[in-house]
């Protein structure tokens, strides 16, 4: 597991919970760094008793047109190679955005992870099930208890983190994400775990959605290598998010950023 950190300031506005339940749907695209588009997502959030229970789907389809681990939009193995992936990603949180459980499905290869901390949350437990044969399993050390599983191309983590940020903000300010490896990005790929900085910009940026202007507020997620600029609705609603690491930009349907 490589360990990538920043030190970080956290200063935002609330954001409504009540924003996850008023959206009328989360679909979302997915843009290449061409500015093409590359897949698609979608996700759900139930609020429980103790947290939330996310369901998402995310799926794209990658060229191989740089070098092994350049882009991770990209995949290895020679010019003109394609990949194609459709994942679906079911999990719960607490109400401190902390991952209790869940399991991506890659329904390209027939296969199934499951991920869960252990009852200290020093170790973090995988165990991999391919076409109903079990693949072993493996225990990755954390370091700190608190994190959230954030998969590349997913838009509902994104959300997961911004809403349980802003209502129970940690007092060290730092967020700690796992990102789990991608099998397209060849001899590069590994699991990463992220410290990351949470910045709130006091500008008021503007979009539209479904061709009505809206304002918008600007989260900026200063990674190791790289940031993302997310911007929500008013009431926490992710609309958009560009996600330089991943050379990507996830965006709702029928939203436009005007600046």
């Amino acid at each position: 597991m490589n360990l990538r950190s920043a030190a970080f300031a956290l200063a935002f506005a609330s954001i409504a919970t009540a924003g996850l339940a008023s959206s009328p749907s989360n679909d979302f695209t997915l843009v290449g760094q061409s500015g093409k588009p590359v897949g698609k997502a979608t996700y759900t959030i139930e609020k429980t008793k103790s947290g939330y229970k996310v369901h998402s789907r995310f799926e794209y389809r990658l060229s191989s047109d740089a070098l092994p681990g350049t882009d991770p939009t990209k995949v290895s193995g020679g010019a003109g190679r394609t990949a194609e992936a459709q994942f679906s990603f079911e999990y719960n949180v607490d109400d401190n955005g902390n991952f209790l459980s869940g399991y991506t499905r890659d329904s390209a290869t027939q296969t199934m992870t499951s991920m869960s901390p252990d009852k200290a949350r020093a170790n973090i437990n995988i165990s991999r099930l391919q076409a109903g044969v079990q693949q072993g399993s493996r225990t990755l050390g954390l370091p700190k208890p608190d994190f959230l599983v954030a998969p590349d191309f997913d838009p509902s983590s994104i959300q997961i983190l911004l809403t349980t940020a802003a209502a129970h903000p940690h007092a060290d300010n730092t967020y700690l994400l796992i990102v789990p490896s991608s099998p397209d990005r060849g001899p590069a790929a590994n699991n990463d775990a992220d410290y990351i900085i949470l910045q709130a910009d006091t500008t008021s940026p503007q979009g539209t959605l479904d061709g009505k202007p809206i304002t918008l507020k600007h989260f900026i997620l200063h990674y190791h290598v790289g940031q993302a600029d997310v911007y929500t609705d008013p009431d926490g609603n992710l609309m958009e998010a560009d996600m330089t690491p991943v050379h990507a930009t996830y965006i709702r349907n029928k939203f436009t950023l005007t600046k």
